[in-house]
């Protein structure tokens, strides 16, 4: 309970620091810009690194990997191809989100065909299918941004991650899709935490795995669809933060999901702050270029360290 106190306390620092500082200060703004412009941005990469962070910790959970994340899977790819897709297409930006959970649920059925998944659970080959997934999606991007290059400027700053255009609409449907999946995941916890150990345990405790499994991964593909639609691809905040808590506390899938949550909008936003801070212009770097830093640091640290010991389970 303390730890969650303190946890709670460095939460409201960092959001009441993020709120008032950025490429413009506090002072030169009226009351209107503040609560109209940052607030927004500040409750979505809040959001919105909880959402990430809460899908790599069901998705090292079900593959039993601890490389596995939206990112690794092919999911973060396949839903950001739809939204490049309504981009290029000119829609409107209101079918972003439902085009990209479309192509993040195809991307998951892919993979599920890819590796049988129906006859038999392969954790490495999940991973393998994730990556030539994500292969193929960066390749057909890469098409889209030759061919329609009058969109070129949006695809490339979309993809690099941030928070533009927000509003309290949006703000709203991601933390109700946030809320939502926590909750269920929540009610589960008692059939997470026997699936964290061993399958054929949890067969045999009465728990049906394959059921499940796939209800989590519907549930990780709405919630980094959710995530890419508005935000473009983060990288690497669902890789980072589930080991940064099972780290710190103990083995069970409540406290694990609770503080994955926490921890991971807190990640995402102090790295946003630090983004709209860094440049002294006033301009602002894409904060998907430090979360893919500090990832790529972390991976340095995770093949020197603790590679072999990585999951409890």
């Amino acid at each position: 309970m303390s730890r969650l106190i303190l946890a709670l306390i460095v939460t409201i620092l960092i959001f009441s620091f993020s709120l008032t500082n950025g490429a413009v200060s506090l002072d030169s703004l009226t009351m209107k810009l503040l609560l109209n412009v940052r607030l927004p941005r500040v409750l979505t990469a809040f959001i919105i690194g909880g959402m990430l962070s809460l899908g790599g910790s069901i998705l090292q959970l079900i593959l039993r990997n601890p490389l596995a994340d939206g990112f690794t899977t092919g999911i973060s790819a396949s839903a950001a191809l739809g939204a490049v897709i309504n981009i290029v297409l000119g829609l409107n930006i209101l079918f972003t989100p439902i085009i990209a959970i479309l192509f993040a649920i195809i991307g998951i059925y892919i993979i599920f065909k890819l590796t049988s998944i129906d006859k038999s659970f392969h954790y490495t080959t999940i991973i393998l299918a994730g990556i030539i997934l994500n292969i193929i999606c960066s390749a057909i991007i890469s098409f889209l941004k030759y061919y329609f290059d009058e969109s070129l400027g949006s695809i490339i700053y979309w993809l690099m991650g941030g928070f533009y255009d927000l509003s309290y609409s949006k703000v709203f449907v991601l933390f109700l899709v946030l809320l939502s999946s926590l909750f269920i995941l929540l009610k589960n916890s008692f059939k997470l935490n026997i699936l964290a150990y061993d399958y054929k345990t949890a067969s045999s405790l009465g728990v049906d795995v394959a059921t499940i499994r796939k209800k989590l991964f519907i549930i990780v593909s709405l919630l980094i669809a959710f995530a890419v639609s508005f935000s473009g691809i983060i990288g690497f905040v669902g890789l980072i933060i589930p080991h940064m808590v099972r780290g710190l506390f103990k083995p069970d899938m409540k406290i694990h999901l609770i503080y994955s949550t926490l921890f991971g909008a807190n990640f995402l936003l102090l790295s946003d702050t630090i983004c709209r801070m860094i440049i002294p212009s006033g301009a602002e770097l894409p904060v998907g270029v430090a979360t893919s830093f500090f990832g790529g640091i972390f991976f340095l640290f995770l093949m020197k360290y603790r590679l072999k010991n990585i999951w409890y389970g």
